[in-house]
Formats: structure tokens, C-alpha cells, sequence
């Protein structure tokens, strides 16, 4: 590693996962991109999670683990970590999704080679929860069509984006205000200022379980994505007109529980 830090800080929170978390670290440390560090916070954690974790870490030194006396959610944890990291990109990895060996090293090419990109994140697999691929999911690539596309609905798999470290540090961080959503919260600061990309290869699987979203939580989800919107276009970043794009959280909030689980399922 030059200088003694490395060049990419791989951040992960995770809490109460003792089924995936292990998949998820084993991918990257299967990485073919090598000079990285992984900060890892347990988040309070209930089950058997903080165990595997330190069994990881005693073999791997790349690996730190910090360990939250209680749970303070993802967003403190993230910025936990951000404070944490060392590297010049910053990548993050959900603890039940799982990277392909690929990834990083993508990333970190595209971007030594793309100085204006500070945000960027791929394509991916959704996957059941035996790790079955159900289908390949794709976003919009270029920069211009991101942020057409960013009033509409999030643009960026939050598993998959590799981020500068200095962009980060400048915005400050994700929102602390925002329990949920944060990520979303977060590419909006970043996209006022910065392009952001998605490259067009399938780099991640993303663990796909909507019955264990709970209504409540969802509900949470929608009412965050409603007031970030309509803060958005009050800050006039997109005019008035994209109202529009509430009406379909305003009917998913309105939606009794039983239709919810049937738009699912279908």
C-alpha cells in the first residue's frame, strides 16, 4: 500500500445478519482489486453477527471491526466509518448482498481515469435469499440521465457505489436527519455539484427479500422519499412541474397493506 493507506476504504454496517454477513465479507476479501481496507461497524448487533465478524477479522487484517454498545442505525454508522476511512475512493457493501471479484478493481479504473466522475455506481443481480438469481437490473448510465432521472426514483444500487473520498468530506457526509432513504438523501447533494455514473457491467447481487420489509418501515421509507422531493423542487434544482413524481408515493402511501403485498408478489 503506498504511503501506508490504502486506496479504497470498503464501508459496511450491519446488524443482527448472522445468515449473509459472512457471504458479504468473503466477497470482498475474494476481490482481485487487493489494496483496500474494510471498516466494518456492528451496529449493535443480537445474534451471532459480532462472533463471525471478529472470526473474520482475526484472519484478515484489512479488517476492522467497531462494535456499537447499542444500535444508532445505518446512517451514523456510515458516517462512523467515513470518519474511519483512509482511502481515496470510499465503496460501499450492504451485509447481505455479495460483490463480484471484479468490482473493485472496475471501479477504481474507471475512476483514475475519470477525474470529473466522484460517484459511481453499476448494474446488478437480484437475488433470493438462497442466493438464486431472479433477475439482472439496470440503470441509467450516463451522468445527464442520471440526474433526469434522479426526481423520479434512485438511481444508484446503495451496494454498489464507489464514491471519492473528497466529494464526501465536502458535502459532509450523509444526512443524519434522514433515518432512511439516506443514500437517495445523499446523491441529490452530490449530483448538485459533481457527475456520477453507472457502469454498465453487473458487479453486485443485491439480496432481494421484500417480506421482510415490515409495513411500518415502509411507510417510513415513502414519507422520507415525499418530504426529500418536495424539499427538492422547493430548493427549485427541478421545476414545479415534477410534482408529479409524488403521486405515485402519495398512492403507495394511501395503499391498504393487503394490495401492497399483492403489487409484490406480482
Amino acid at each position: 500500500m503506498t504511503n501506508n493507506k490504502p486506496k479504497v476504504s470498503v464501508l459496511m454496517s450491519v446488524f443482527n445478519c448472522q445468515d449473509y454477513v459472512g457471504q458479504a465479507i468473503e466477497s470482498i476479501l475474494s476481490q482481485t482489486f487487493k489494496d483496500f481496507e474494510f471498516i466494518i461497524i456492528d451496529d449493535g448487533s443480537k445474534d451471532k453477527t459480532k462472533d463471525i465478524l471478529l472470526a473474520w477479522a482475526e484472519k484478515d487484517p484489512r479488517i476492522k471491526v467497531v462494535a456499537n454498545p447499542e444500535n444508532i442505525g445505518l446512517t451514523k454508522s456510515l458516517n462512523k466509518a467515513i470518519k474511519m476511512a483512509q482511502g481515496e475512493y470510499l465503496a460501499r457493501q450492504d451485509a447481505d448482498d455479495v460483490s463480484l471479484p471484479e468490482r473493485l478493481e472496475k471501479q477504481v479504473d474507471f475512476l483514475d481515469n475519470h477525474q470529473s466522475v466522484k460517484l459511481l455506481g453499476t448494474f446488478g443481480y437480484a437475488i433470493d435469499k438462497e442466493g438464486r438469481i431472479l433477475k439482472k437490473e439496470i440503470l441509467p448510465t450516463s451522468s445527464r440521465r442520471i440526474k433526469r432521472a434522479l426526481i423520479k426514483m434512485n438511481p444508484f444500487f446503495h451496494t454498489s457505489v464507489m464514491i471519492r473520498k473528497e466529494i464526501l468530506d465536502r458535502v459532509g457526509g450523509y444526512n443524519e436527519k434522514f433515518l432512511v432513504v439516506q443514500d437517495y438523501e445523499l446523491w441529490f447533494r452530490i449530483l448538485r455539484i459533481a457527475e456520477g455514473e453507472n457502469l454498465p457491467l453487473f458487479l453486485v447481487k443485491k439480496r432481494h427479500q421484500p417480506e421482510m420489509i415490515s409495513f411500518k418501515r415502509d411507510r417510513e421509507q415513502i414519507k422520507s422519499i415525499i418530504f426529500l422531493k418536495k424539499g427538492i423542487i422547493k430548493k427549485r434544482d427541478y421545476p414545479k412541474l415534477c410534482y408529479v413524481y409524488l403521486l405515485k408515493s402519495y398512492f403507495s402511501l394511501g395503499c391498504p397493506s393487503f394490495l401492497k403485498k399483492l403489487f409484490k408478489k406480482i
